[in-house]
């Protein structure tokens, strides 16, 4: 089956479909209202979202160095490519590679990252206050704090 989606940037009038899946995907940690807005202005042409069938199911907010500040997919719409999707996007943009933070905990989304070629080249302790960040990487983008942490 074909799925059906569209990528494009970021508009204001999609904050409130953004917000939900942010709830959605970090309950703990959900990023504000002005933090997106924020985004939107620092980075016009990265901050992207999929749609499917004229409805928002994910977004992704990167830098043309690679580094990936925020993902997400809603839940609903997972393990259907919309996630790669995106991210091979923003691997088509930043022509060195990708690299981001992830939860140590969060398993599912390491799997994803490993299973799209990216490999944990760091560990940045408390990141998240109540658990540690691993650093993972795609390609020759090089985290401005690869060299702070303890590389594995």
């Amino acid at each position: 089956m074909k799925i059906e989606a569209k990528i494009r940037k970021f508009k204001a009038e999609d904050i409130n479909k953004i917000l939900e899946i942010e709830k959605q995907a970090f309950p703990k940690t959900v990023f504000s209202k002005v933090t997106f807005l924020n985004y939107a202005d620092n980075f016009p042409d990265t901050f992207i979202v999929v749609e499917s069938n004229k409805n928002i199911v994910g977004y992704i907010i990167f830098d043309l160095t690679g580094h990936i500040h925020s993902t997400a997919v809603k839940q609903s719409y997972r393990r259907k490519g919309f996630g790669k999707m995106l991210f091979m996007h923003a691997l088509r943009c930043a022509k060195k590679g990708l690299w981001l933070e992830v939860r140590s905990r969060n398993r599912g989304a390491i799997e994803f990252y490993k299973r799209l070629g990216m490999k944990i080249v760091g560990k940045i302790p408390k990141y998240y206050r109540d658990d540690d960040a691993l650093i993972m990487r795609l390609g020759n983008s090089i985290p401005p704090r690869a060299g702070k942490t303890n590389n594995f």
